[in-house]
């Protein structure tokens, strides 16, 4: 979003508003747009590096007043008002980046394919739906045909100001470890062949900026027989919803006093804000102060520190006002990224957690596993214990009669996750111990979330 666009949206900056009118049921619209397919090799051949070095932030959408009837929902959210000067930053005892600057940014040791996660983040560059030269950040995802990025919607999709008409991006191009100020795209430049953002989101006004549906998934086309995978390796999704996470959040701020010539990196500790969702109702975001959100860095991914998986792509927030500096991004949850990617990539498994229960004794355990392409954050496993045996003290479970309840943090891909309960009591060796994970509608087999085994 660049400075001057701010200025119009600010006002409504952090809400979370009633929508306006009824919001139609999941039956009503489709829940995925995909855009028509696009010419790769033309994208690439637009954006030369002249171009590239003239391209501006990517707007969100344009502030507009609530429809009548329409209030800011208690306890949601603050207006901050309008810019009155220079912003003061982050406040020196919240600046956490090492050698971070007054926004919390540090740029990225160069080469920039020096680390993985430097590697699979990049300057998306795209013509707005006005024909603008504009930037937002990408990160590459897993995905079966290592072709996809994770980016933000208002970075695709937009509102003509001259029709009024919702337009796609045009001549996107992807240039993973862009370098404005060595090589360039040491990894090449890869135009985008389709783009897939939620139904939910129109580019019209604040109703989508301060919504989980600002997320959107890029396929580029292939260079020669290689994909951007193969090139660039990719980040790990990690499925769940907003919590408190030490995040890194990475990309190419280009609005003054930043010009997207430099891969930036801010550390941010994440509380929970809500964001507008359908039917009439909220949904929770990830907010850090400890960053503070200009143009350009938009889309970009935000990896958990202690595990280096993807929790979250930039959407929103706000750099040039006095002491009220924040960034907002979309967790990959099941009403963004887990609709887009069902259709970006069919043949991909996003979602395969199963489980298998043991017994020992004095203890039951129970194994998860997750066999897609993504992580699983906060998977409750419930325990149900036959007549005769409970929980036994020294559990942090929760436990109600026979159903005992706990959570594991994450289960990665091809890692197993345990978690081992204490038991008291006595129950007959041929009555059946039953362990379950929750089955979402990413797993194409439900069947396995579920272990019942004999009590012995």
């Amino acid at each position: 979003m660049s400075r001057r666009r701010f200025l119009l949206v600010i006002a409504v900056a952090s809400t979370a508003l009633t929508p306006p009118g009824p919001a139609a049921g999941a039956g009503d619209v489709p829940q995925v747009d995909a855009s028509p397919v696009m010419d790769p090799r033309r994208a690439v051949e637009y954006w030369t590096a002249s171009n590239q070095s003239h391209a501006d932030a990517a707007d969100l959408p344009g502030h507009t007043a609530p429809p009548p009837g329409a209030e800011r929902t208690p306890g949601m959210g603050r207006s901050l008002g309008t810019r009155s000067g220079v912003g003061r930053g982050v406040p020196d005892g919240s600046r956490l980046t090492p050698g971070g600057d007054v926004n919390g940014y540090a740029r990225v040791a160069r080469p920039y394919g020096g680390s993985a996660a430097s590697r699979a983040t990049g300057r998306l560059f795209l013509l707005d739906a006005d024909g603008g030269r504009r930037s937002c950040t990408g990160a590459v995802v897993r995905s079966a045909g290592g072709l996809l990025v994770a980016t933000a919607a208002h970075c695709v999709y937009g509102v003509s100001r001259r029709t009024g008409q919702g337009t796609w991006s045009s001549n996107l191009a992807f240039v993973p470890a862009y370098d404005g100020q060595g090589k360039g795209a040491p990894y090449g430049a890869w135009g985008v062949r389709r783009v897939w953002k939620p139904h939910a989101y129109t580019g019209a006004g604040m109703w989508d900026w301060d919504s989980v549906y600002d997320i959107a998934l890029v396929e580029v086309g292939k260079r020669g027989s290689a994909t951007l995978q193969d090139t660039v390796g990719a980040f790990t999704p990690m499925r769940g919803r907003a919590g408190h996470y030490t995040v890194v959040s990475m990309g190419y701020p280009s609005d003054p006093p930043y010009d997207g010539s430099h891969q930036l990196w801010c550390l941010g500790r994440t509380t929970v804000t809500p964001g507008y969702i359908r039917p009439m109702g909220t949904s929770g975001r990830l907010h850090t102060v400890n960053c503070h959100l200009y143009g350009g860095n938009s889309g970009g991914p935000w990896l958990d520190r202690s595990t280096g998986l993807l929790v979250g792509v930039l959407s929103s927030g706000a750099g040039d006002v006095p002491g009220d500096g924040y960034s907002v991004a979309n967790p990959l949850g099941a009403e963004g990224y887990g609709v887009l990617v069902r259709q970006a990539d069919p043949g991909g498994v996003y979602d395969a957690l199963s489980v298998k229960g043991t017994r020992s004794p004095g203890r039951v355990t129970a194994t998860v596993r997750m066999g897609g392409l993504m992580a699983a954050a906060q998977v409750p496993v419930t325990f149900r214990l036959p007549q005769g045996l409970s929980l036994a003290p020294g559990s942090s479970c929760a436990a109600v009669r026979q159903r005992v309840t706990c959570t594991i943090a994450v289960v990665r891909p091809a890692s197993p996750a345990r978690v081992s309960i204490p038991i008291k009591g006595r129950a007959p060796a041929h009555r059946k111990i039953t362990v379950s994970v929750t089955s979402t509608s990413l797993d194409p087999n439900p069947r396995d979330n579920t272990h019942a085994f004999p009590n012995r």
